[in-house]
């Protein structure tokens, strides 16, 4: 499988949607970061999206990516990123990837990622890449399991952050 080495950022993975951030690139990227997890000594990763029409695409690619790998993955579906952060600590999971395009425009997307506690970047991104390039996965068949988070996240918010003022 052909990757563009270009989407493999200093600091997240970013493509223009089936151009060079495709569902087939997504997949093996899944796989790629789904190999480190296990190679970590650990199995579960968290997901998130946000609200972009190309994310529910891009996170069934990225779930059998993790899953053939030998990943359980947790999905919490579209939230802010935040969210996705509160769900690795609520969850007690330490590898997550937010589906994000953040402020690029409508046609691209990407995935934000933290990797066993840490948020990952420079050469661990590209050690994704070398992975793919060389074909070098973990096998295995991980679960799939749906939570909701978003209420949890509401809740912890409105009880431990105390304004000194009312919000107008």
């Amino acid at each position: 499988m052909n990757i563009a080495q270009e989407i493999f950022r200093a600091y997240d993975i970013r493509g223009i949607v089936d151009n060079t951030l495709t569902t087939d690139a997504t997949y093996l990227i899944g796989q790629a970061f789904g190999t480190k997890v296990i190679r970590g000594g650990q199995k579960e990763v968290v997901i998130g999206r946000d609200g972009r029409l190309s994310g529910p695409k891009l996170e069934a690619a990225l779930i059998s990516g993790l899953t053939d790998a030998g990943c359980d993955v947790v999905t919490i579906g579209a939230v802010p990123t935040p969210v996705l952060y509160f769900a690795n600590f609520n969850l007690n999971i330490s590898s997550s990837i937010m589906i994000t395009g953040s402020h690029n425009p409508p046609d691209y997307n990407g995935l934000k990622m933290t990797l066993l506690g840490d948020a990952i970047y420079g050469d661990t991104i590209l050690d994704l890449y070398h992975l793919i390039e060389a074909n070098d996965f973990e096998k295995g068949k991980g679960q799939v399991q749906k939570k909701e988070l978003i209420h949890t996240y509401i809740n912890e918010v409105k009880n431990n952050v105390n304004l000194k003022k009312p919000m107008k």
